[in-house]
Protein backbone atom coordinates (compact mmCIF):
# COMPACT_ATOMS: atom_id res chain seq x y z
CA UNK A 1 0.00 0.00 0.00
CA UNK A 2 0.89 3.71 -1.07
CA UNK A 3 1.82 5.56 2.52
CA UNK A 4 -0.01 8.63 3.53
CA UNK A 5 3.31 10.97 2.99
CA UNK A 6 3.72 9.45 -0.69
CA UNK A 7 0.04 10.58 -1.67
CA UNK A 8 0.66 14.07 -0.34
CA UNK A 9 4.19 14.49 -2.04
CA UNK A 10 2.15 13.09 -5.24
CA UNK A 11 -0.87 15.74 -4.96
CA UNK A 12 1.84 18.70 -4.47
CA UNK A 13 3.61 17.59 -7.71
CA UNK A 14 0.36 18.07 -9.43
CA UNK A 15 -0.65 21.39 -7.65
CA UNK A 16 2.43 22.86 -8.80
CA UNK A 17 3.03 21.84 -12.52
CA UNK A 18 -1.11 23.03 -12.78
CA UNK A 19 0.30 26.23 -11.37
CA UNK A 20 3.16 26.42 -14.04
CA UNK A 21 1.17 25.50 -16.72
CA UNK A 22 -1.02 28.29 -15.91
CA UNK A 23 1.10 31.07 -16.11
CA UNK A 24 2.49 30.10 -19.77
CA UNK A 25 0.85 31.12 -22.84
CA UNK A 26 -1.53 29.37 -25.00
CA UNK A 27 -0.23 28.34 -28.23
CA UNK A 28 -0.39 30.84 -31.04
CA UNK A 29 -3.35 29.50 -33.28
CA UNK A 30 -2.61 27.73 -36.11
CA UNK A 31 -3.07 28.14 -40.07
CA UNK A 32 -6.39 26.57 -41.34
CA UNK A 33 -5.03 23.70 -43.77
CA UNK A 34 -5.56 24.96 -47.04
CA UNK A 35 -7.66 21.90 -48.00
CA UNK A 36 -9.95 23.09 -44.80
CA UNK A 37 -10.15 26.35 -46.37
CA UNK A 38 -11.11 25.43 -49.35
CA UNK A 39 -13.93 23.40 -48.47
CA UNK A 40 -14.93 26.08 -46.33
CA UNK A 41 -15.11 28.32 -49.73
CA UNK A 42 -19.13 27.01 -50.57
CA UNK A 43 -20.26 27.46 -46.97
CA UNK A 44 -22.73 30.75 -45.85
CA UNK A 45 -20.68 33.44 -44.22
CA UNK A 46 -21.97 34.22 -41.45
CA UNK A 47 -21.09 37.80 -41.33
CA UNK A 48 -23.22 38.20 -44.50
CA UNK A 49 -26.30 40.55 -43.63
CA UNK A 50 -29.37 38.10 -43.68
CA UNK A 51 -31.80 40.95 -44.97
CA UNK A 52 -32.48 41.04 -48.50
CA UNK A 53 -31.65 44.09 -50.15
CA UNK A 54 -34.37 46.33 -51.99
CA UNK A 55 -33.72 46.26 -56.14
CA UNK A 56 -35.14 48.99 -57.62
CA UNK A 57 -36.45 48.39 -61.43
CA UNK A 58 -34.09 49.89 -64.41
CA UNK A 59 -36.93 52.48 -65.03
CA UNK A 60 -37.63 53.75 -61.44
CA UNK A 61 -34.11 54.45 -61.26
CA UNK A 62 -33.60 55.86 -64.33
CA UNK A 63 -36.67 58.54 -63.74
CA UNK A 64 -35.48 59.13 -60.05
CA UNK A 65 -31.88 60.58 -61.65
CA UNK A 66 -33.37 62.35 -64.84
CA UNK A 67 -35.91 64.14 -62.12
CA UNK A 68 -33.10 64.95 -60.10
CA UNK A 69 -31.04 66.60 -63.17
CA UNK A 70 -33.86 68.73 -64.42
CA UNK A 71 -35.70 69.78 -61.29
CA UNK A 72 -32.34 70.14 -59.95
CA UNK A 73 -30.29 72.38 -62.24
CA UNK A 74 -33.67 75.02 -62.20
CA UNK A 75 -31.17 75.93 -59.46
CA UNK A 76 -29.21 77.12 -62.40
CA UNK A 77 -32.01 79.53 -63.51
CA UNK A 78 -31.96 81.13 -60.15
CA UNK A 79 -28.28 81.76 -60.06
CA UNK A 80 -28.45 83.53 -63.22
CA UNK A 81 -31.23 85.17 -62.31
CA UNK A 82 -29.60 86.35 -58.92
CA UNK A 83 -26.62 87.50 -60.80
CA UNK A 84 -27.31 89.43 -63.46
CA UNK A 85 -29.97 91.28 -60.67
CA UNK A 86 -26.84 92.01 -59.15
CA UNK A 87 -25.01 93.31 -61.17
CA UNK A 88 -27.34 95.04 -64.17
CA UNK A 89 -25.53 95.60 -67.40
CA UNK A 90 -21.97 96.27 -65.63
CA UNK A 91 -18.66 93.77 -64.69
CA UNK A 92 -17.55 93.30 -61.43
CA UNK A 93 -16.40 95.83 -59.70
CA UNK A 94 -15.67 97.29 -55.80
CA UNK A 95 -18.97 99.22 -56.72
CA UNK A 96 -20.39 96.02 -57.68
CA UNK A 97 -20.11 92.81 -56.29
CA UNK A 98 -22.11 89.93 -58.08
CA UNK A 99 -24.10 87.96 -55.94
CA UNK A 100 -25.85 84.22 -56.77
CA UNK A 101 -28.68 84.63 -54.05
CA UNK A 102 -26.86 82.24 -51.33
CA UNK A 103 -26.04 84.49 -48.96
CA UNK A 104 -29.79 85.26 -48.03
CA UNK A 105 -29.86 81.55 -47.41
CA UNK A 106 -27.12 81.81 -44.48
CA UNK A 107 -27.72 84.56 -42.10
CA UNK A 108 -24.92 85.23 -40.18
CA UNK A 109 -25.72 83.24 -36.31
CA UNK A 110 -28.19 80.58 -38.79
CA UNK A 111 -26.40 77.22 -37.19
CA UNK A 112 -26.09 75.78 -40.85
CA UNK A 113 -24.19 79.24 -42.25
CA UNK A 114 -20.58 79.98 -41.91
CA UNK A 115 -20.74 83.43 -41.12
CA UNK A 116 -20.25 84.04 -37.45
CA UNK A 117 -22.59 86.62 -35.59
CA UNK A 118 -20.24 88.93 -34.73
CA UNK A 119 -17.20 89.73 -36.39
CA UNK A 120 -14.53 88.43 -34.49
CA UNK A 121 -11.66 90.51 -33.00
CA UNK A 122 -8.28 90.24 -31.41
CA UNK A 123 -9.31 90.52 -27.88
CA UNK A 124 -12.81 88.93 -27.99
CA UNK A 125 -12.37 85.92 -30.48
CA UNK A 126 -15.21 84.13 -31.24
CA UNK A 127 -18.47 84.76 -29.55
CA UNK A 128 -19.46 83.15 -26.40
CA UNK A 129 -21.91 80.29 -27.02
CA UNK A 130 -25.14 80.96 -24.80
CA UNK A 131 -25.54 78.33 -21.66
CA UNK A 132 -28.74 77.40 -19.42
CA UNK A 133 -28.60 77.50 -16.06
CA UNK A 134 -27.12 73.80 -14.71
CA UNK A 135 -29.09 71.99 -11.74
CA UNK A 136 -27.09 72.24 -8.48
CA UNK A 137 -24.21 69.89 -8.40
CA UNK A 138 -24.25 69.65 -12.19
CA UNK A 139 -20.53 70.29 -13.77
CA UNK A 140 -20.27 73.16 -15.30
CA UNK A 141 -19.29 72.08 -19.51
CA UNK A 142 -15.66 73.28 -20.70
CA UNK A 143 -15.30 76.81 -21.94
CA UNK A 144 -14.33 76.49 -25.67
CA UNK A 145 -11.91 79.75 -25.77
CA UNK A 146 -8.42 78.91 -27.16
CA UNK A 147 -5.15 78.72 -25.06
CA UNK A 148 -3.39 82.43 -25.81
CA UNK A 149 -0.83 81.46 -28.50
CA UNK A 150 -3.31 79.21 -29.86
CA UNK A 151 -4.10 79.26 -33.82
CA UNK A 152 -7.29 79.71 -32.59
CA UNK A 153 -6.57 82.60 -30.55
CA UNK A 154 -4.39 84.18 -33.07
CA UNK A 155 -5.90 83.02 -36.54
CA UNK A 156 -5.10 79.77 -38.51
CA UNK A 157 -2.85 81.43 -40.94
CA UNK A 158 -3.06 84.91 -39.03
CA UNK A 159 -0.16 86.82 -37.25
CA UNK A 160 -0.02 86.48 -33.45
CA UNK A 161 -3.00 88.67 -31.64
CA UNK A 162 -5.13 88.58 -34.83
CA UNK A 163 -7.75 87.04 -36.57
CA UNK A 164 -7.76 84.92 -39.57
CA UNK A 165 -8.42 87.93 -42.35
CA UNK A 166 -9.34 84.83 -44.88
CA UNK A 167 -13.10 83.90 -44.77
CA UNK A 168 -13.97 80.12 -44.92
CA UNK A 169 -14.83 78.32 -48.35
CA UNK A 170 -18.85 78.54 -48.39
CA UNK A 171 -20.13 75.07 -49.00
CA UNK A 172 -23.40 75.96 -49.64
CA UNK A 173 -22.17 78.11 -52.24
CA UNK A 174 -20.93 74.71 -53.89
CA UNK A 175 -23.27 72.48 -53.01
CA UNK A 176 -26.99 73.15 -54.33
CA UNK A 177 -25.49 73.50 -58.08
CA UNK A 178 -22.50 70.86 -58.58
CA UNK A 179 -24.63 68.49 -56.34
CA UNK A 180 -27.78 69.16 -59.22
CA UNK A 181 -25.59 69.00 -62.14
CA UNK A 182 -23.86 65.96 -60.97
CA UNK A 183 -27.00 63.92 -61.28
CA UNK A 184 -27.30 64.57 -65.07
CA UNK A 185 -23.90 63.29 -65.44
CA UNK A 186 -25.39 60.08 -63.51
CA UNK A 187 -28.34 60.30 -65.15
CA UNK A 188 -26.32 60.06 -68.68
CA UNK A 189 -24.64 57.15 -67.55
CA UNK A 190 -27.65 54.83 -66.91
CA UNK A 191 -28.22 52.65 -70.26
CA UNK A 192 -31.88 51.18 -69.62
CA UNK A 193 -34.40 52.00 -69.75
CA UNK A 194 -33.95 53.61 -73.02
CA UNK A 195 -35.21 57.49 -73.55
CA UNK A 196 -34.75 58.45 -77.16
CA UNK A 197 -35.96 61.78 -76.55
CA UNK A 198 -34.29 62.23 -72.75
CA UNK A 199 -31.08 60.62 -73.44
CA UNK A 200 -30.97 62.75 -76.57
CA UNK A 201 -31.19 65.90 -74.45
CA UNK A 202 -29.69 64.88 -71.84
CA UNK A 203 -26.39 64.27 -74.02
CA UNK A 204 -25.90 68.11 -74.54
CA UNK A 205 -26.72 69.38 -71.87
CA UNK A 206 -25.19 67.23 -68.86
CA UNK A 207 -21.58 68.76 -69.69
CA UNK A 208 -23.33 71.92 -70.50
CA UNK A 209 -24.61 71.85 -66.67
CA UNK A 210 -22.08 70.82 -65.01
CA UNK A 211 -19.38 73.42 -66.97
CA UNK A 212 -22.21 76.32 -65.87
CA UNK A 213 -22.58 74.74 -61.86
CA UNK A 214 -18.30 74.42 -61.56
CA UNK A 215 -18.12 77.74 -62.70
CA UNK A 216 -21.13 79.21 -60.66
CA UNK A 217 -19.66 77.84 -57.74
CA UNK A 218 -16.12 79.25 -58.30
CA UNK A 219 -17.41 82.65 -59.06
CA UNK A 220 -19.21 81.92 -55.55
CA UNK A 221 -16.67 81.32 -53.52
CA UNK A 222 -14.33 83.63 -55.24
CA UNK A 223 -16.53 86.79 -54.25
CA UNK A 224 -17.53 85.47 -50.67
CA UNK A 225 -13.43 84.94 -49.75
CA UNK A 226 -13.12 88.44 -51.85
CA UNK A 227 -9.96 87.00 -53.94
CA UNK A 228 -10.85 89.82 -56.12
CA UNK A 229 -8.53 92.60 -53.84
CA UNK A 230 -6.02 90.29 -55.17
CA UNK A 231 -6.04 90.23 -58.70
CA UNK A 232 -8.04 93.71 -59.23
CA UNK A 233 -10.80 91.69 -60.78
CA UNK A 234 -8.97 89.61 -63.11
CA UNK A 235 -10.46 86.18 -62.39
CA UNK A 236 -13.69 87.91 -61.83
CA UNK A 237 -14.09 89.44 -65.36
CA UNK A 238 -13.04 86.43 -67.00
CA UNK A 239 -15.36 84.23 -65.36
CA UNK A 240 -18.00 86.84 -65.76
CA UNK A 241 -17.62 86.48 -69.75
CA UNK A 242 -18.07 82.50 -69.41
CA UNK A 243 -21.18 82.86 -67.39
CA UNK A 244 -23.13 85.26 -69.67
CA UNK A 245 -22.60 83.55 -72.62
CA UNK A 246 -23.70 79.85 -71.01
CA UNK A 247 -26.31 81.84 -69.05
CA UNK A 248 -27.84 83.16 -72.93
CA UNK A 249 -27.55 79.29 -73.52
CA UNK A 250 -29.16 77.97 -70.19
CA UNK A 251 -33.15 78.84 -71.08
CA UNK A 252 -32.82 76.45 -74.84
CA UNK A 253 -31.33 73.42 -73.13
CA UNK A 254 -33.44 73.57 -70.22
CA UNK A 255 -36.83 73.88 -72.01
CA UNK A 256 -35.10 70.71 -74.50
CA UNK A 257 -34.82 68.49 -71.47
CA UNK A 258 -38.08 69.25 -69.46
CA UNK A 259 -40.34 68.90 -72.62
CA UNK A 260 -38.61 65.70 -73.22
CA UNK A 261 -38.88 64.51 -69.53
CA UNK A 262 -42.94 65.69 -69.12
CA UNK A 263 -43.68 63.57 -72.51
CA UNK A 264 -41.64 60.77 -70.99
CA UNK A 265 -43.77 60.81 -67.72
CA UNK A 266 -46.66 61.75 -69.99
CA UNK A 267 -46.81 58.42 -72.07
CA UNK A 268 -45.08 56.54 -68.46
CA UNK A 269 -47.80 56.88 -65.67
CA UNK A 270 -46.91 55.48 -62.94
CA UNK A 271 -48.78 51.82 -62.06
CA UNK A 272 -50.76 52.35 -58.61
CA UNK A 273 -53.40 49.27 -59.32
CA UNK A 274 -50.70 46.57 -56.83
CA UNK A 275 -49.23 49.99 -54.67
CA UNK A 276 -50.40 49.89 -50.92
CA UNK A 277 -52.06 52.77 -49.77
CA UNK A 278 -49.30 54.52 -48.44
CA UNK A 279 -47.30 54.30 -51.87
CA UNK A 280 -50.83 55.70 -54.00
CA UNK A 281 -51.08 58.74 -51.11
CA UNK A 282 -47.50 59.78 -51.64
CA UNK A 283 -47.05 59.15 -55.26
CA UNK A 284 -50.67 61.06 -55.93
CA UNK A 285 -49.05 63.83 -53.95
CA UNK A 286 -45.57 63.77 -55.97
CA UNK A 287 -47.63 64.12 -59.13
CA UNK A 288 -49.47 67.34 -57.62
CA UNK A 289 -45.84 68.28 -56.55
CA UNK A 290 -44.28 68.08 -60.06
CA UNK A 291 -46.74 69.40 -61.78
CA UNK A 292 -46.50 72.86 -59.78
CA UNK A 293 -43.09 72.72 -60.40
CA UNK A 294 -43.80 72.44 -64.04
CA UNK A 295 -45.94 75.95 -63.74
CA UNK A 296 -43.33 77.60 -62.07
CA UNK A 297 -40.53 76.53 -65.01
CA UNK A 298 -42.67 77.66 -67.56
CA UNK A 299 -41.86 80.74 -69.50
CA UNK A 300 -45.54 82.46 -68.62
CA UNK A 301 -46.56 81.65 -65.40
CA UNK A 302 -50.47 81.81 -64.28
CA UNK A 303 -50.41 82.78 -60.55
CA UNK A 304 -54.08 81.75 -60.39
CA UNK A 305 -53.13 78.55 -61.78
CA UNK A 306 -50.37 77.96 -59.38
CA UNK A 307 -52.38 78.96 -56.28
CA UNK A 308 -54.98 76.00 -57.87
CA UNK A 309 -51.70 73.75 -57.82
CA UNK A 310 -50.51 74.54 -54.39
CA UNK A 311 -54.31 73.85 -52.56
CA UNK A 312 -54.65 70.58 -54.49
CA UNK A 313 -51.02 69.52 -53.26
CA UNK A 314 -52.12 70.69 -49.94
CA UNK A 315 -55.00 68.02 -49.86
CA UNK A 316 -53.27 64.98 -51.34
CA UNK A 317 -50.66 65.45 -48.71
CA UNK A 318 -52.79 65.52 -46.07
CA UNK A 319 -54.27 62.57 -47.37
CA UNK A 320 -50.98 61.19 -46.88
CA UNK A 321 -50.08 62.60 -43.39
CA UNK A 322 -54.02 61.21 -42.53
CA UNK A 323 -52.47 57.75 -43.62
CA UNK A 324 -48.99 57.80 -41.54
CA UNK A 325 -51.25 58.82 -38.50
CA UNK A 326 -53.09 55.27 -38.50
CA UNK A 327 -50.12 53.52 -40.21
CA UNK A 328 -46.89 54.78 -38.11
CA UNK A 329 -44.37 52.43 -39.28
CA UNK A 330 -45.50 53.15 -43.56
CA UNK A 331 -42.19 54.03 -44.93
CA UNK A 332 -44.08 56.30 -47.72
CA UNK A 333 -45.27 58.93 -45.57
CA UNK A 334 -43.15 58.22 -42.52
CA UNK A 335 -40.46 59.49 -45.08
CA UNK A 336 -42.20 61.92 -47.57
CA UNK A 337 -44.33 63.86 -44.91
CA UNK A 338 -41.81 65.78 -43.36
CA UNK A 339 -40.69 66.94 -47.05
CA UNK A 340 -44.11 67.71 -47.91
CA UNK A 341 -44.07 70.33 -44.82
CA UNK A 342 -40.79 71.61 -46.08
CA UNK A 343 -41.75 72.34 -49.69
CA UNK A 344 -45.11 73.42 -48.59
CA UNK A 345 -43.61 75.73 -46.28
CA UNK A 346 -41.42 77.51 -48.75
CA UNK A 347 -43.94 77.52 -51.57
CA UNK A 348 -46.05 79.39 -49.20
CA UNK A 349 -43.44 81.81 -48.34
CA UNK A 350 -42.56 82.55 -52.21
CA UNK A 351 -46.33 83.19 -52.88
CA UNK A 352 -46.15 86.98 -52.10
CA UNK A 353 -43.37 86.63 -54.74
CA UNK A 354 -45.44 84.93 -57.60
CA UNK A 355 -45.82 86.58 -60.80
CA UNK A 356 -46.68 85.81 -64.54
CA UNK A 357 -42.63 85.15 -64.90
CA UNK A 358 -42.60 82.82 -62.43
CA UNK A 359 -41.17 83.30 -58.46
CA UNK A 360 -39.40 86.55 -58.61
CA UNK A 361 -37.01 86.59 -56.10
CA UNK A 362 -34.13 84.33 -56.94
CA UNK A 363 -33.68 83.96 -53.16
CA UNK A 364 -37.23 82.24 -52.42
CA UNK A 365 -37.12 80.40 -55.39
CA UNK A 366 -33.90 78.45 -54.67
CA UNK A 367 -35.52 76.37 -51.70
CA UNK A 368 -38.50 75.67 -53.34
CA UNK A 369 -36.29 73.72 -55.73
CA UNK A 370 -34.09 72.41 -53.21
CA UNK A 371 -37.46 71.22 -51.56
CA UNK A 372 -38.96 69.32 -54.55
CA UNK A 373 -35.64 67.76 -55.04
CA UNK A 374 -36.12 66.59 -51.48
CA UNK A 375 -39.37 64.81 -52.22
CA UNK A 376 -37.73 63.04 -55.22
CA UNK A 377 -34.83 61.71 -53.28
CA UNK A 378 -37.77 60.78 -50.35
CA UNK A 379 -39.50 59.10 -52.91
CA UNK A 380 -36.76 56.73 -53.56
CA UNK A 381 -35.91 56.20 -50.13
CA UNK A 382 -39.32 55.49 -49.27
CA UNK A 383 -39.78 52.63 -52.00
CA UNK A 384 -36.19 51.15 -51.48
CA UNK A 385 -37.58 51.20 -47.94
CA UNK A 386 -40.84 49.61 -48.96
CA UNK A 387 -39.04 46.84 -51.56
CA UNK A 388 -36.80 45.63 -48.26
CA UNK A 389 -40.06 45.42 -46.16
CA UNK A 390 -42.02 43.40 -48.69
CA UNK A 391 -39.13 40.87 -49.13
CA UNK A 392 -38.51 40.46 -45.37
CA UNK A 393 -42.36 39.31 -44.71
CA UNK A 394 -41.97 37.13 -47.75
CA UNK A 395 -39.08 35.62 -46.22
CA UNK A 396 -40.38 35.17 -42.80
CA UNK A 397 -43.70 33.54 -44.83
CA UNK A 398 -41.52 31.32 -46.44
CA UNK A 399 -40.06 30.41 -43.44
CA UNK A 400 -43.04 29.98 -41.37
CA UNK A 401 -44.61 27.61 -43.95
CA UNK A 402 -41.62 24.98 -44.11
CA UNK A 403 -42.25 23.58 -40.58
CA UNK A 404 -40.24 20.32 -40.36
CA UNK A 405 -42.22 17.40 -40.49
CA UNK A 406 -43.27 16.09 -36.81
CA UNK A 407 -41.27 13.07 -35.46
CA UNK A 408 -43.25 9.55 -35.83
CA UNK A 409 -43.44 7.09 -32.70
CA UNK A 410 -41.68 4.40 -32.77
CA UNK A 411 -43.78 1.27 -33.72
CA UNK A 412 -44.11 -1.48 -30.56
CA UNK A 413 -41.74 -4.27 -30.65
CA UNK A 414 -43.40 -7.69 -31.14
CA UNK A 415 -43.76 -9.95 -28.41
Amino acid sequence: MISVRSLCSIALVLVASGAAGCKEDPPPPQPEPASSAAANKGKANLRTPVSPIAKVDPQSMKEYRVDACYFGTLSLRQARDAYLASLGKDEPSEKKIPSFGIEDQAKPGDPKSLLPAKPLTPTTGAAAPKTTALPPGAAAPKAAAAAPGSSAAAGAKGAPGKPDERRPINIGARAPYERNARACTVALSLKEPAMPDVDAALSEYAPFASELAKNIATAANYYQREEYKKDSFAKGKELHAKLLADFEKLDAHSDKLGLAVSAWHASHLPDLSKADEGQKAAITALEDARALMVMLASKNVDPAAVKTAVQKLETSAAALKAHGSTNQTDPWSKIMVPAFDNFLRDMKAAEPKLTDKGISSPSLFLPVVTGFVSLIEGKHRALSRSLMAKAQAEKAQTAGTAQPAAPVAPAPEKE
